[in-house]
């Protein structure tokens, strides 16, 4: 298996620079630290839902791991990747406003339209993509990008509606715009390690405008009761740097606004329907009705394990370890 990772020694070196403070000290007065923890939450689940479209489209198993986020300017965010790299642009037109990118290699784009037409999922070097490599590509991020519409949709409670994606194809880092998007304010970047099959692993990268990332954020609160519903003045997202200030988050550890997103649960001896919400309410003690025999089983949600249990006599089963994810 090839492991091409994004991760090279520059965009380790970014994250690195911000592992103990990761929002940018010009960012502060935009974005709290329990809004980028919030927002690592809806990306986690929104990257779920896509993988789930992405292990469809390519009928290969996709496992995508949890974020790692930080926010500072673009221009230091686009001179870490190394070229050739291709830009995916989507706006929204209903529900949020900004703008959601995300950025892929040129490896990634030539590996996954070869599965997409019926390959293996093999390079040939020197790589020579041509426009149907890239619409193919462009078209598996589009789908994706528009089941964590749908993924958000569901989360907040409000339509989520986003326009055709617009790409630009970086070829060359020395003529390469370091600041490509519409914006001067600081971004929220999130690195999201991506395993397909047994062929590759990669990361994707998601680019998100501040203003965009803290309405995501308050939506998914107000959502949770922390704030008034739409139609009132309280619901106007909250001035930067003070929409969470007076949130409990140890009181809301899975986050109350994605308890109804649905999800299937795989378990070692068969699977199960279930939502987010039967997720979060599990603690070790629990018993579960399950239509299978005694045995050891483990619960696993888009490649990620998130407990472990023991069949009972009764037919039910009894969960003895909750799985944190890394």
């Amino acid at each position: 298996m090839s492991e091409r990772l994004l991760t090279q020694k520059e965009i380790d070196e970014l994250f690195n620079k911000y592992s103990e403070k990761p929002i940018q000290e010009e960012a502060l007065e935009l974005l709290t630290m329990h809004e980028l923890d919030t927002i690592g939450e809806i990306g986690n689940i929104c990257m779920g839902t896509s993988a789930t479209t992405l292990s469809e489209l390519l009928n290969k198993e996709v496992i995508i791991g949890y974020p790692k986020t930080i926010v500072c300017y673009q221009e230091e965010v686009f001179k870490a990747f190394s070229t050739p790299y291709l830009i995916i642009e989507v706006r929204f037109k209903a529900g949020l406003k900004g703008f959601n990118v995300l950025v892929i290699t040129e490896e990634d784009i030539a590996l996954i339209a070869d599965i997409m037409m019926g390959g293996v999922g093999e390079l040939q070097y020197p790589i020579n993509l041509t426009e149907i490599e890239i619409s193919a590509a462009t078209e598996v991020m589009n789908q994706m990008i528009g089941a964590a519409a749908t993924a958000m949709s569901n989360i907040f409670g409000v339509t989520v509606d986003i326009e055709p994606p617009r790409t630009s194809m970086v070829p060359d880092l020395l003529t390469a715009n370091h600041s490509p998007l519409t914006t001067d304010k600081p971004v929220v970047v999130a690195r999201f390690d991506v395993k397909i099959g047994n062929l590759f692993k990669t990361t994707f990268m998601q680019i998100t405008d501040v203003d965009t990332a803290r309405e995501e954020a308050f939506f998914l609160l107000m959502k949770a009761g922390m704030f008034d519903s739409p139609g009132s003045d309280a619901a106007a997202v909250p001035p930067a740097g003070q929409a969470t200030s007076k949130v409990l988050f140890q009181e809301m550890p899975n986050l109350a606004g994605a308890l109804a997103v649905p999800s299937e649960v795989l378990f070692t001896l068969g699977k199960l329907q279930w939502t987010m919400g039967d997720v979060a309410r599990l603690h070790v003690g629990n018993e579960i009705d399950m239509p299978f025999k005694t045995g050891n089983v483990e619960l696993v949600i888009n490649g990620l394990s998130v407990a472990r249990g023991k069949m009972l006599r009764n037919g039910k089963l009894q969960i003895t370890q909750i799985c944190k994810p890394v």
